[in-house]
């Protein structure tokens, strides 16, 4: 069981979704808080104040169930802003086409001992149309009914890769976890197609945790304990969505990053700091570092005592994304 946590708001619809939740055991959270401001224009994370907000944005994914179809998945379509980065450069050749809603997967790095895991997540709703094809370290979602949750705060999931031991799935040589001073570089990229689809009802976020030991997260640890963090990259901010909390510090320079970002923090506990792209981006190559390191240095919620425990990347979708496509790569030294 798992559910990895995104930021959100705190409303009547997320106490609903985190009672849901507790009755379906579902594992990793994801609190976004669902906003009406308007989409920025094409070029191109979240705490905060505003607990009275009414949407929450809750994503949990949980393990078991799997009952994916074996066999290859159709061809993926090439992602607009596809990206490399020549220090994170992981390939993996597993294809697989899921659909259930909490079905995940381990999947083996080529020529390498390390893996990454693979997870739907459909944890809050599901109408049993949906599906995810997975082409190595690549996947694409498929809602052809372009089902949604409408007004509701809460994402139907919140399909992703991810890196670290979460839910009792654990991934080989992560190196993770590992106290935030001793982190050197964590190259990563996430590549979508976000951009041609639209950007109205979802978002393309890593989702990052952070927790105050050395220990693994346990297969019943669903969030980050006391004295942890989350921290949020959001490469665009949806239409008709936001992320939980006020926007802290607006067109923020984060050094060796392109662009300005809004960081929008949440100081209850555990904190969550989100940095979202002032410009929307398909894209990013980037050093997560260099975000760990601001939010240390501005006193977001971050400390260099902490450790970075999980890194995931995925879409948290409240409706649509019919051909939604993603790939991911982190290694953390």
């Amino acid at each position: 069981m798992s559910r990895p946590q995104v930021c959100s708001g705190l409303g009547a619809d997320l106490i609903l979704s985190m009672f849901k939740m507790s009755l379906l055991a579902h594992p990793a959270v994801s609190l976004s808080m669902f906003g009406v401001a308007a989409m920025l224009p094409f070029l191109g994370c979240d705490p905060g104040t505003s607990l009275e907000a009414a949407g929450g944005s809750v994503s949990a994914l949980q393990g078991g169930s799997s009952n994916p179809s074996g066999g290859s998945p159709s061809v993926l379509g090439g992602a607009a802003g596809a990206l490399t980065n020549p220090d994170c450069s992981d390939t993996a050749t597993l294809n697989r086409t899921f659909t259930s809603a909490y079905d995940n997967t381990p999947i083996q790095v080529e020529g390498s001992t390390k893996t990454y895991y693979f997870q739907t997540n459909w944890w809050y709703q599901f109408n049993g149309d949906e599906s995810v094809d997975l082409d190595g370290l690549r996947f694409r979602v498929n809602n052809p009914s372009n089902d949604s949750v409408g007004t509701v705060g809460t994402p139907k999931g919140y399909p992703s890769l991810f890196i670290g031991s979460y839910a009792g799935n654990q991934t080989a040589e992560s190196n993770l976890p590992i106290k935030v001073s001793d982190i050197t570089s964590v190259p990563t990229v996430f590549s979508t197609n976000s951009i041609p689809l639209g950007m109205t009802d979802y978002n393309a976020a890593y989702d990052v945790w952070f927790t105050d030991t050395s220990s693994p997260l346990g297969p019943s640890d669903y969030s980050p304990p006391p004295g942890g963090a989350y921290l949020m990259v959001w490469l665009f901010k949806p239409t008709n969505r936001q992320p939980r909390g006020s926007n802290r510090h607006a067109d923020h320079t984060v050094e060796g990053v392109e662009g300005t970002w809004n960081v929008w923090v949440d100081p209850s506990s555990p904190p969550c700091i989100s940095y979202v792209s002032s410009e929307p981006l398909d894209a990013l190559s980037f050093d997560l570092n260099n975000f760990i390191k601001d939010s240390v240095t501005n006193g977001y919620g971050i400390t260099d005592s902490m450790y970075l425990s999980i890194v995931f990347a995925g879409f948290e979708i409240w409706g649509g994304a019919d051909g939604l496509t993603g790939s991911f790569c982190a290694t953390v030294n």
